[in-house]
């Protein structure tokens, strides 16, 4: 969980606008993944707050608990394991009491998914009415019918998805929960080598953990929106697709805006409409590379803003909207200049 690690990823995932579509259609079956560091100490640490997290009881709470162990879990009992884990049973628990909640819905019907428990009535009733105007819920339903070969309720679920209104940043949800849970408090040192040995502040290191973390569970449905809505997509489907595409445009999610845009530049109605996304997509490469050069200390001058603050603001207002707020704050156009071009991505 080295601090170059975190910026990697988060880079990638900023600036791969124009290589989205490759990387879906190369994509596997989701798949938990989470960093795992050799930090004995830091570990122990970690498995230390999640434990006092749990100790509230909270569904919520418990969610981030089993969130939190997870990398602890997986340096000790490497997957597959037939041994019983904690995160399993904070999450069971957390499912128990608090299905009626959006985020633990989805949690799981995810996991269940993922090969985990799949007796969550309460949590796919949350998904079918409190959800049903939300995308990410509807997909989430989509996958689970299917797998279920239910292709009646699979046929509703996806109907629902490209009739919603919504699509959640589950990415900023999850950070904005383990952001709270994990506020106060002394933080644990830093893995040995974090920040190539550079001396790191534990507010920092937690930072960079929750950030970490969030990104190993985010994003349900991405890549089942775009295999389903290929660019030479015709008839009723398109228009179906069009509409999905054009709710995740509208998100916070900058993943979710950055694939919603590409699309609906394969599936625009002539010219102007295409001229319209790819003004889009260039604008967003922008927010997207100039918060990435800062977040990195890439750029000319160091951020104005800490990690830690910015963690915050993605919690509350969004991704896509924490970014532009820390161009705002250190003084770079929300727009780019005439003459810029957006990075080419090597694949």
């Amino acid at each position: 969980m080295k601090c170059r690690q975190w910026v990697a990823w988060w880079m990638a995932a900023m600036t791969a606008l124009g290589s989205f579509n490759a990387i879906a259609e190369s994509a596997p079956e989701p798949a938990t993944q989470v960093a795992v560091t050799d930090d004995v100490e830091f570990q122990v640490a970690l498995l230390e707050r999640a434990r006092a997290v749990a100790a509230s009881g909270q569904p919520l709470d418990l969610l981030v608990a089993s969130r939190l162990v997870l990398p602890s879990e997986l340096r000790t009992q490497p997957a597959p394991s037939t041994s019983p884990r904690q995160s399993d049973g904070w999450l069971d628990e957390a499912v128990r009491i608090g299905s009626d909640q959006p985020a633990i819905a989805r949690a799981a019907v995810t996991r269940c998914l993922g090969g985990g428990s799949c007796d969550v009535p309460a949590a796919i009733q949350t998904l079918q009415t409190r959800e049903s105007d939300e995308a990410v819920a509807q997909l989430l339903l989509w996958r689970l019918h299917v797998a279920k070969g239910d292709t009646e309720a699979a046929s509703n679920a996806w109907m629902r998805a490209t009739q919603a209104t919504r699509y959640v940043d589950d990415y900023a949800e999850g950070v904005a929960l383990m952001d709270r849970a994990t506020r106060d408090g002394q933080w644990p040192a830093p893995p040995a080598g974090f920040l190539q040995g550079k001396p790191v502040d534990g507010e920092t290191t937690r930072s960079i953990t929750v950030f970490s973390l969030a990104a190993a569970f985010w994003m349900p449905g991405l890549v089942d929106a775009h295999r389903q809505c290929p660019a030479n997509v015709v008839a009723e489907r398109r228009r179906q697709c069009r509409q999905l595409f054009t709710t995740m445009a509208d998100s916070s999610s900058t993943v979710a805006v950055s694939l919603g845009t590409a699309r609906m530049i394969d599936l625009s109605d002539g010219p102007a409409e295409r001229q319209k996304w790819e003004g889009r997509k260039r604008d967003l490469a922008w927010v997207s590379t100039r918060s990435a050069e800062l977040l990195s200390g890439e750029s000319n001058g160091a951020s104005r803003v800490s990690l830690s603050n910015y963690l915050r603001w993605v919690g509350e207002a969004g991704e896509l909207p924490a970014t532009r707020q820390l161009l705002a704050s250190n003084d770079v156009a929300a727009q780019p200049p005439a003459d810029w071009e957006p990075p080419r991505i090597t694949q």
